[in-house]
């Protein structure tokens, strides 16, 4: 299996890269989930940035001696026209790495606090039934990433049209897969930063599990 990590994003409503920004001095919002990805035993991640991205965000990550080997930079040149395009690009290079992938787990940039327990649970939920395409996450009856799919919905995502994400396919009657539903404080886990608000409440949610852990 390999890792698709949509780190090419930048909120509209926020005017500008989040990834960079920091929950605390020295630490990424980006850096957050992709450390979660590379701890979860998933085997090689592929980061899809923008081509003037300058990795800030990513450079701890990158020079650290436990996943340097596991990360591959794709640069998505089409990233501003929508997330199918960076989805497209993260296909695209798993497809061309070897091992071929008979899966990936696709996780975003912008949702700091997802754990390496939760990508497992993912995990253990897809190889327990092998007769479905696909396992996502859930909060509230909102079906969202981090998502395993198999090979069988690869073309599928490689024909996603303009911002649309995955979430579309999940819907499918053409493909079968479970949703698993997170509630409580697992649901807070799964936090998408997307405006100064939800930018505030991150920082926060940093402060605290630092302080309780």
């Amino acid at each position: 299996m390999s890792g698709i990590y949509l780190a090419a994003g930048q909120s509209s409503r926020m005017g500008k890269p989040k990834l960079p920004l920091e929950l605390s001095p020295g630490v990424a919002l980006g850096s957050m989930a992709l450390r979660a990805l590379l701890s979860s035993e998933i085997g090689r991640v592929h980061v899809v940035v923008r081509p003037d991205d300058p990795l800030v965000w990513l450079q701890e990550v990158r020079h650290d001696p436990r996943f340097s080997s596991q990360l591959h930079i794709v640069v998505c040149e089409e990233a501003s026209l929508g997330m199918s395009y960076s989805i497209r690009a993260g296909v695209d290079a798993a497809l061309s790495s070897l091992p071929k992938p008979d899966a990936v787990m696709i996780g975003l940039g912008d949702q700091p606090f997802v754990t390496a327990a939760m990508v497992r649970r993912l995990f253990a939920v897809i190889g327990d039934r092998p007769e479905i395409d696909f396992a996502a996450s859930s909060v509230d009856g909102v079906v969202m990433p981090p998502a395993v799919l198999r090979n069988t919905m690869f073309g599928a995502l490689r024909g996603l049209k303009g911002d649309m994400g995955a979430r579309k396919l999940f819907g499918s009657p053409e493909y079968a897969g479970e949703i698993v539903k997170f509630d409580g404080e697992d649901a807070e886990l799964l936090l998408d930063v997307d405006d100064e608000n939800s930018l505030r409440v991150a920082e926060r949610r940093y402060r605290y599990f630092r302080d309780h852990s």
